[in-house]
């Protein structure tokens, strides 16, 4: 419990706060002085509200005293929170030491490299921990500047950055008062450094999203190229997709590329789901400069399709970007048939909305891709949750590339992130994946009657899947642990061409 007590800046005004607290026999915690608000600061185990009454009126019977009332929380205890919270935020380890180089504060991420506990480093020597090196008064009294240094810890390289705490006195005299510790990986730097090289390009290039590593695959390279070509255009867009195959993230990118083309800042994007589009919206579009995304537009009401419709109908025929303030893009996971039929969409909207059309291809179509996207998301969440980039097996990569993937993107992105907090820091292996069940590369049934020939066909299946990834007898022969010549003649066997000499 928490009293903030207003009152006069006198000598004894604590003393005498303090002293009601004694016939209560209330345990003080804490107490804290705040000259500027000019308040006083309690801090004490709960007690029961009808003692808590009587000792409210007791002080507010002091002298002095404007007022009393229970908070949450003290100032220092919301700067130190606030500072801790910060401190948490940052990519690297923090830890603070007292003269005598005992840890009075280190987060999560510092004990984690010191493979600790926050609870088991309170209070302890840093030496306990970091071997060969002393972080007492006397390493400090001579190093008004700080230092670093490079350590070794479990075959971890850190890089200990070191920065003496100096406080003033009240005749403005500083006094060394300890030490803060910066603990930095190497690992964590270099994933810092890529993300600053990316960085210039993240916010306003096509690229950031659709990388080379990740259009390796024949059907994304034709929609990166249809996308780039139906940007600076301003008639309706519709994005056709399986759900979770990133039709969202391709409208981001989309419209920075065209915003960075047209040096248009003041355009806004809007993305709005079709049930939360109203008539009302429809009739401010005249008021709105950028691009309006409609998410499932089959799940347009009826009379707002009609009035859209109108909208639309009263727009000019032909425009250029600098004519015209609004483009409609609608996404549907819906096929353009289900669309066009006039059953779950009115017909001729569907066709003023879809004068250009462009297909995200699933993950089923984007084979080759689909290594390139685990590294881009294994990436990206070990830099967001602070965690080593993990390495795969055979076995692991194996078994997510045959995969089939029907959530997309969507699933290959949830499969990453639970696979990755589970198993924190160590390689992945195959069992650690969980994965649906999922449907057979051929059919379970014997093909003639016959095993041998059964086997065959699923072995040529695998080996048709598995070669794109591994486009030569011997990165195949390598993955799949068999010898060159094996896998060269059954290549030859299946009729599998390689169009790639070893």
């Amino acid at each position: 419990m928490r009293l903030e007590i207003q009152c006069e800046d006198r000598i004894g005004m604590v003393r005498e706060v303090l002293d009601l607290f004694i016939p209560h026999q209330i345990d003080m915690r804490l107490i804290e002085a705040d000259t500027e608000r000019r308040c006083i600061y309690c801090g004490f185990p709960d007690i029961r509200f009808t003692q808590l009454q009587i000792l409210l009126a007791e002080i507010r019977r002091l002298d002095g005293v404007e007022g009393v009332k229970t908070v949450m929380f003290t100032p220092s205890e919301r700067e130190h929170n606030a500072l801790y919270t910060l401190l948490e935020a940052l990519p690297d380890g923090v830890i603070s030491v007292d003269l005598k180089g005992h840890i009075t504060m280190a987060t999560e991420l510092a004990a984690e490299d010191l493979n600790s506990s926050v609870t088991e480093l309170l209070h302890k020597p840093l030496q306990q921990f970091i071997k060969g090196m002393s972080f007492a008064k006397v390493t400090w009294e001579s190093r008004q500047e700080g230092m670093s240094k490079r350590i070794k810890i479990r075959n971890k390289t850190l890089l200990l950055e070191m920065k003496p705490i100096f406080v003033s006195d009240e005749n403005n005299v500083t006094n060394l008062a300890g030490t803060v510790i910066h603990l930095k990986s190497e690992a964590r730097l270099d994933r810092q450094a890529a993300s600053l090289r990316q960085a210039p390009n993240a916010e306003n290039h096509l690229e950031r999203y659709f990388q080379a590593e990740v259009i390796k695959s024949a059907a994304m390279a034709r929609t990166l190229v249809q996308a780039k070509a139906f940007a600076e255009l301003t008639m309706p867009l519709f994005i056709q997709g399986d759900v979770g195959t990133g039709k969202r993230d391709l409208v981001l990118a989309l419209f920075q590329y065209w915003q960075k083309r047209q040096a248009n800042n003041g355009a806004q994007l809007l993305i709005k789901h079709a049930s939360d589009l109203t008539s009302e919206d429809v009739a401010k579009l005249d008021q709105f400069s950028g691009w309006l995304a409609i998410e499932d537009i089959e799940h347009l009401d009826s009379l707002v399709q009609i009035n859209l419709a109108r909208w639309l109908t009263g727009q000019p025929g032909n425009t250029t970007s600098f004519t015209s303030s609004v483009r409609l893009i609608s996404l549907s996971s819906l096929s353009e048939q289900a669309l066009a039929n006039g059953v779950t969409f009115n017909k001729s909207l569907y066709f003023s909305l879809a004068r250009l059309c462009l297909h995200v291809p699933s993950l089923a179509e984007r084979k080759e891709d689909i290594a390139g996207l685990l590294q881009q998301s294994l990436l990206e969440m070990s830099e967001r949750h602070r965690l080593p980039m993990p390495s795969l097996s055979k076995g692991a990569w194996l078994k997510l590339k045959l995969y089939s993937w029907p959530g997309n993107l969507k699933e290959l992105q949830n499969i990453c992130l639970q696979t990755l907090m589970v198993s924190k820091g160590k390689e992945w292996q195959a069992d650690d994946i969980r994965l649906p069940d999922d449907t057979p590369i051929v059919s379970r049934d014997l093909i003639g009657d016959s095993l041998d020939t059964t086997v065959k066909q699923w072995e040529a299946e695998l080996l048709k899947q598995l070669y794109p990834d591994y486009p030569s007898t011997r990165r195949l022969a390598k993955a799949v642990g068999m010898s060159h010549s094996a896998i060269a003649n059954k290549l030859k066997e299946y009729g599998i061409t390689t169009g790639v000499s070893d």
